[in-house]
């Protein structure tokens, strides 16, 4: 195995957050009119079921919140509502009663969850929390079941965009199929 040679990596030990992963941003809605924005998302399984785990930060007033009622919303948001995205993910539940209203986006009634969606997402999904996790680190992760999904009919993929620590960039180009 070769050695690193001593200028071409520097030692980044605790601080590792900085060189994460990209991931796609999506706005979770919570219990009453209150929504955050996470990037730590994954599939946990794509079907028989289908589950979806989100990390929160046991601080954050949404941890509480789907604790409480055991459900949540993922709502998958496309480029064009990037600055409620951002407002979502910078002011606590803590600090505003109404979310939808202080973003500018519009509440819609779930069919089999208690946490809403919201319209100006492309796609949403309604989970039912059927774990959490707690192993230790920054984040407490919630496995939930995607119960039901929507999609609206005219989405595409090139609306998508990523969140890289600090900004946010389109998704690239296909590199193969």
């Amino acid at each position: 195995m070769n050695k690193l040679e001593e200028n071409d990596k520097e030692e980044i030990t605790g601080k590792a957050g900085i060189l994460s992963f990209p991931g796609f941003p999506i706005v979770i809605g919570c219990i009453g009119k209150n929504l955050i924005t996470l990037a730590a998302i994954s599939m946990v399984s794509f079907y028989d079921p289908p589950l979806i785990m989100i990390g929160i930060v046991p601080e954050r007033y949404s941890y509480d919140l789907i604790k409480e009622v055991q459900d949540f919303s993922v709502n998958i948001p496309s480029t064009e509502i990037i600055e409620a995205v951002k407002y979502c993910g910078r002011v606590s539940g803590r600090d505003v009663e109404d979310k939808f209203k202080e973003s500018g986006l519009t509440q819609v009634k779930p069919s089999k969850i208690s946490s809403l969606l919201i319209k100006e997402c492309p796609v949403n999904l309604e989970c039912k929390l059927v774990k959490t996790l707690d192993v230790g680190g920054s984040h407490v992760w919630f496995i939930g079941e995607v119960v039901t999904a929507h999609r609206r009919k005219e989405y595409s993929r090139s609306q998508a965009f990523m969140f890289w620590p600090g900004e946010y960039r389109y998704v690239g180009d296909v590199i193969k199929k």
